[in-house]
């Protein structure tokens, strides 16, 4: 658990009905409304983005995230030009200090959930099933939402905006 309480670490991904986030390795889904609410969202806070190898590569096209400080989780012992590779999830979070984000995949936000580290949710929920094959972990019993967006709509989904914090 971590020691340092000024920081926080904020969990930020969009989520069909069963939690699901993607879909062969790509969201399955287009919501530019969404994709600009994730990059608005992951420049607070001072910017710091965790992402898993597969995110990176799939997600982001092998560039990191623009106008942010990547940190890419990988066993890959490639250097990344303008991120700083992870090899130990657990390391890192216990020696970071300050805000990040994690911005996903599975893999890295169930670890994170696991360790307990995640501080905040930030879920935009997509009111449809998209047959996703990897998946937010369950957080319900975990977490209290603290806010939520009107419906909004845009390329015909219907989503909402969520904030969670952990429950104490």
């Amino acid at each position: 658990m971590r020691h340092n309480k000024q920081s926080m670490i904020r969990l930020i991904a969009a989520i069909d009905r069963e939690r699901g986030i993607a879909k062969r390795g790509v969201i399955p889904w287009h919501i530019p409304e969404d994709a600009a609410f994730f990059d608005s969202e992951t420049k607070k806070f001072g910017g710091k983005v965790l992402s898993g190898g597969v995110t990176f590569r799939v997600g982001y096209g092998g560039h990191p995230l623009a106008g942010r400080q990547n940190y890419i989780l990988t066993h890959d012992p490639q250097p990344i030009e303008g991120a700083t590779v992870i090899h130990d999830i657990a390391q890192f979070l216990e020696k970071f200090e300050g805000d990040l984000w994690v911005a996903g995949g599975a893999a890295v936000f169930e670890e994170v959930m696991e360790l307990g580290y995640a501080d905040e949710l930030y879920l935009t929920h997509v009111d449809a099933s998209f047959g996703c094959d990897r998946f937010f972990p369950e957080y319900e019993g975990s977490f209290t939402q603290i806010e939520q967006s009107e419906p909004k709509e845009q390329n015909g989904f219907t989503y909402r905006y969520t904030k969670y914090r952990r429950s104490a």
